[in-house]
């Protein structure tokens, strides 16, 4: 059995922040294990690419498949994950939005101390490396590179400039208080090319002798000594293994896999863990509770000019990769979406609740993931930011290969379907309006015919979707439901930590990926003070 200081769950978002700052001393020995392989591959370096060629292929993606949601007559849901180092980060969309101060300081009011705005902003801020410079919300010299869109479709400011023709205000940026009005998406790249989490400190990190990153390391369960952690078993190569944690296991695994490995190991509620024949460790009856996404749908039109989805055919994908590997730029360089809307589903003046992405390509999302349309059309994803729904995350087996079960109910609560509904209206409203409108040449999905509330209800029931943002199922706070400290230790247990989406008391306002590296950055400051 190896022995090290700190073992690191997973090389997502906020485990290569965790393991990149506590390396850094070079005297702490961390050890990654990620249960997925390199991330130096085409299909996660080029931005265009990873839409089609990552998201719901089994060599990047767990491809999680939701249970049927009896809230959305039995619909199922993919869930993309990222199987790779960096983790979701490494598929993702690159939207680099941190959501409303007024999300951290909810946080902070529901007993978590430290974790208000003012609190978590010199995170942000200290990870952030942002080409437009530092300035009272964004920071410079950072692991993580955040950048400006290298290429941008003419649709995309067609579609802001409609939003600001209904009333909306335009955005320099969209990371500055407050989040209202419409702007340029910022993204997560250099150059024009991905910088996952495992860019940004892991590849960094390389050379010190104190830290380890092993791929292909699928973690069975944590190890206790009564109710101290220390260490975990492992799976590799054909072999199962041990490591010992001296100072502390930190679980960076996720919003699925973070509450499946402690219940796997014997840590969550009692009946459950022990119908799986698990031995109970510890009775905590909140792991996998609290489960949140955005329930989200993608609205489509068809377009009288060529959008992204058309550039497809050998030689112009040859002719495009050339331009972004060489230049950095064109097509290949951009993500599916290129605008972010945030507004009140009432058209108030109030706190933002809808978000809104747009994409100068037509696709449909799928429960196998995206497939592109033959025809040109531009896409509009919303997506409702502070959900009433909460959902679960449960064992299906003790076998630590197998899925979770994963239970959005999305509409558990009517409230986010209004919501979403009212959100879609407006969309649509949008697209109906100059100078977007003059180049649409019909409504897609839904079609003309969806006019009335009851109307837009079923179609929304059949065609909602989660918004690929789960989080919240290993709830950071006080009460009897929360499963971490403000500190991220695990209450009750010595020496265990988790440090990723699955911590948040509630979602916040937007794209997850800036939040979870933020988690990363503080919780590496808390594990240190712990000692």
């Amino acid at each position: 059995m190896s022995a090290w200081d700190y073992i690191v769950v997973g090389a997502g978002s906020a485990g290569c922040a965790v393991a990149g700052r506590l390396s850094e001393d070079g005297r702490s020995h961390v050890l990654v294990l990620e249960a997925g392989g390199s991330d130096r591959r085409l299909a996660i370096a080029m931005p265009a690419a990873s839409f089609l060629l990552a998201l719901g292929n089994p060599r990047y993606d767990w491809t999680y498949k939701a249970e049927p949601d009896p809230t959305r007559r039995g619909r199922r849901d993919l869930m993309p994950r990222g199987k790779v180092l960096g983790g979701t980060s490494a598929i993702n969309g690159m939207s680099y939005v941190r959501g409303q101060p007024a999300d951290y300081d909810e946080w902070a009011a529901e007993g978590c101390r430290g974790w208000d705005f003012a609190s978590v902003l010199p995170y942000f801020k200290r990870a952030e490396d942002n080409e437009n410079g530092a300035d009272a919300y964004h920071g410079t010299g950072g692991p993580l590179a955040v950048s400006n869109r290298r290429t941008l479709h003419p649709l995309s400011e067609a579609y802001l400039q409609s939003c600001v023709a209904i009333g909306m205000s335009r955005m320099a940026d969209v990371n500055t208080p407050p989040q209202a009005g419409v702007g340029y998406v910022p993204v997560t790249q250099r150059r024009g090319r991905r910088w996952s989490a495992a860019r940004a400190y892991l590849r960094p990190a390389a050379g010190r002798r104190n830290l380890r990153v092993l791929t292909r390391a699928h973690v069975r369960r944590v190890l206790f000594d009564g109710r101290r952690a220390t260490g975990v078993e492992y799976d590799r190569r054909g072999r199962t293994e041990r490591a010992e944690a001296l100072r502390g296991v930190i679980l960076s695994a996720g919003t699925f896999a973070s509450p499946q490995l402690l219940m796997l190991s014997g840590v969550g509620p009692a009946a459950h863990v022990s119908e799986h024949g698990v031995p109970v460790v510890h009775d905590l009856p909140g792991v996998g509770e609290n489960l949140q996404d955005h329930p989200g749908l993608a609205q489509t039109c068809w377009a009288n000019v060529t959008t992204y989805n058309m550039l497809t055919g050998p030689i112009r994908a040859l002719a495009l990769g050339a331009q972004w590997l060489l230049l950095g730029s064109g097509p290949g360089s951009t993500p599916h979406s290129q605008v972010t809307a945030f507004t009140r589903h009432d058209g108030g003046t109030g706190r933002s609740d809808i978000q809104y992405l747009f994409s100068p390509a037509g696709f449909d999302l799928t429960e196998d993931g995206p497939v592109l349309f033959d025809r040109p059309a531009v896409t509009g994803l919303l997506n409702v930011l502070r959900p009433f729904s909460r959902g679960r995350v449960r064992l299906k087996s003790a076998d630590p290969s197998a899925q979770p079960a994963i239970q959005p109910n999305l509409f558990a609560d009517e409230r986010d379907l209004d919501l979403l509904l009212a959100g879609a209206r407006l969309q649509r409203r949008i697209f109906e309006t100059a100078p977007l409108s003059r180049f649409i040449a019909g409504h897609c999905s839904p079609g003309p015919d969806v006019q009335t509330d009851d109307e837009w209800r079923a179609y929304l029931l059949e065609s909602a979707m989660s918004a690929y943002h789960p989080a919240g199922t290993c709830k950071m706070g006080r009460g009897a439901d929360a499963v971490v400290d403000d500190r991220l230790r695990v209450r009750g247990l010595a020496n265990l930590c988790v440090a990723d989406a699955s911590i948040m008391p509630a979602i916040v306002s937007g794209n997850l990926h800036a939040t979870c590296v933020m988690i990363g950055e503080k919780a590496a400051d808390l594990v240190r003070e712990s000692g």
